[in-house]
C-alpha cells in the first residue's frame, strides 16, 4: 500500500504550486504528480533535478521527501544534512541504558529485514530499515551505553546501516545509499568490525558500478584486495566487482581475465574463515555477475545462456533474486533478439510484479519492454505480452513514462 508523502505535498504548496500547475512545468498529466505524492510512483532522475529547483529544496532533501523519512546522518564523507534536520541533543524521557539485550534485539531485527528483502524487495523494507537506523544512530549519541557492550553495539548499528544501504539501493534511493553507506562505514570502523566493513565496501563498489562510475568501483575493489586479508571466497567476490568495473570501462580483456581468476578462487569452496554474511556469495550470484559482464561487453548471446543458468540455479524461495535475475535475462534476450525463448521469460516475470517491490528490477524492465514493443522483428504475441507486463508494472505503481 502506498504511503502519502505529506512532506512532498507541503513542499509543493509552500512553493506556490497546485498539482495541476506543477504538472504543467513538466508537460505531464496531473495524475503523475498525484502518484508522486501518494507514493505510487516517483519522478525520474532527470525530473528530480528540476523538481528540487521548483520546490526550492536541495536534491538530498527531495530524496528524503520521496522516501517519506528524514535522514539525520552527518557522516564525514556524506553530504551535510539540510539545516532543518538535526539530531536531538538530549536524552528523551523514558529511554533506558543500552545493554546486551538491546544489541540482541538489533541483530534479530536485522535478520528479519534480510528475510523481508529476500521475499519482498527493497521498496517494501528500505523505509523500515532506514527509520530503525535513524533511531539507533540517535541513541548512540544521546543514550547511556553499558561500556562492556559498546563495540558490539556500534558493530550492530553499522551492520544495520550496511543493510539499509543495500535496501535503499534496491529501492532506487541512490543519494541516500551513499550517505547511509558512509555512516555505516564510520560506525564499523569505530567498532573495529573489519568483516562487516569489507561487506559495506563491496556494496559501495557495486553501487558505483550501477551508477556507471567504473573508476570508483575499480578503486574500491582494488583497495580492499590490497589492504584486507581475505579468504579465497571473498577475494573472488572483489575480483568479480573488479572485473565488472573493467567491463563497464570498456576493458574487455582485463574483464574476462579478472573474472576467470575470481571463478577459480570461488571454486576453492567454503572455508572456516569465511564471514557469516558470505552465505549469499554462491553459484547463482557468481553466475549472474558473469552474465552481467558478458552484457557489459556486448556479448549478448553468451549473456542469455548465462543469465538463464543463474535463474535455474536460484531457489524458488529466493523470490526477489529470481525476479531480478529473470529481468536481466529478459534484457539480454531483447538485445540478442532471442524472441523464441522470450514468452516463457515474460510469463515467469508477471507473478512477481505486484508481489515484489524492487525499483532496481522495475527500472530494468521499463527500459527493456519498450524495445520489445517497438521491435520490427519481435513476434506479435511477444510484443503483446511485453505490453501486458508493462501495464502490470504501472498498476503496481511504477511510471512507464519515467
Amino acid at each position: 500500500m502506498a504511503n502519502k508523502r505529506h512532506g512532498l505535498v507541503r513542499a509543493r504548496k509552500a512553493a506556490g504550486f497546485t498539482q495541476e500547475t506543477l504538472a504543467e512545468q513538466f508537460g505531464i498529466d496531473p495524475t503523475s504528480v498525484r502518484n508522486w505524492e501518494s507514493g505510487r510512483s516517483e519522478p525520474s532522475a532527470h525530473r528530480r533535478a528540476k523538481l528540487s529547483k521548483l520546490l526550492r529544496v536541495t536534491p538530498a532533501r527531495l530524496e528524503e521527501l520521496l522516501l517519506n523519512q528524514p535522514l539525520t546522518l552527518p557522516g564525514a564523507e556524506a553530504p551535510a544534512p539540510p539545516s532543518d534536520l538535526v539530531i536531538a541533543s538530549s536524552v528523551p524521557n523514558g529511554e533506558s541504558r543500552l545493554d546486551a539485550t538491546y544489541v540482541e534485539s538489533l541483530h534479530a531485527r536485522i535478520q528479519e529485514l534480510v528475510r523481508m528483502d529476500m521475499q519482498f524487495g527493497g521498496d517494501h523494507s528500505a523505509g523500515i530499515a532506514l527509520k530503525l537506523f535513524q533511531s539507533v544512530h540517535r541513541k548512540l549519541g544521546n543514550v547511556e551505553c553499558d561500556p562492556a557492550i559498546e563495540a558490539d553495539l556500534y558493530s550492530a548499528a553499522g551492520e544495520l546501516g550496511e543493510l539499509a544501504g543495500w535496501l535503499l539501493f534496491d529501492a532506487g534511493k541512490h543519494e541516500l545509499v551513499r550517505r547511509v553507506n558512509n555512516e555505516a562505514l564510520n560506525l564499523l570502523r569505530m567498532a573495529g568490525d573489519r568483516s562487516t566493513e569489507v561487506l559495506t565496501l563491496q556494496n559501495m563498489s557495486m553501487h558505483a558500478g550501477h551508477l556507471k562510475r567504473p573508476g570508483e568501483a575499480l578503486r574500491l575493489s582494488q583497495m580492499v584486495l590490497d589492504q584486507h586479508k581475505l579468504s579465497p571466497r571473498l577475494r573472488a567476490l572483489f575480483l568479480t566487482r573488479k572485473a565488472r568495473a573493467f567491463a563497464l570501462g570498456g576493458d574487455d580483456d582485463n574483464a574476462k581475465r579478472t573474472f576467470d581468476q575470481a571463478h577459480s578462487l570461488y571454486l576453492d569452496g567454503v572455508r572456516d574463515d569465511d564471514p557469516a554474511w558470505a552465505w549469499w556469495v554462491n553459484d547463482q550470484e557468481i553466475t549472474w555477475h558473469e552474465a552481467m559482464i558478458y552484457g557489459d561487453i556486448g556479448d549478448w548471446h553468451r549473456a542469455v545462456d548465462t543469465f538463464q543458468e543463474s535463474v535455474d540455479l536460484t531457489p524458488a524461495d529466493e523470490i526477489r533474486r529470481r525476479y531480478n535475475h529473470t529481468a536481466s535475462l529478459l534484457e539480454a534476450q531483447t538485445e540478442a533478439h532471442a524472441w523464441a525463448d522470450m514468452p516463457t521469460t515474460l510469463e515467469q516475470l508477471m507473478p512477481y510484479v505486484d508481489e515484489v517491490g524492487s525499483t532496481r528490477t522495475a527500472t530494468t524492465l521499463l527500459k527493456t519492454l519498450p524495445k520489445i514493443e517497438t521491435s520490427a522483428t519481435a513476434p506479435r504475441d511477444v510484443r503483446e505480452s511485453a505490453t501486458e507486463l508493462k501495464s502490470l508494472l504501472v498498476g503496481a505503481g511504477y511510471d512507464a513514462g519515467e
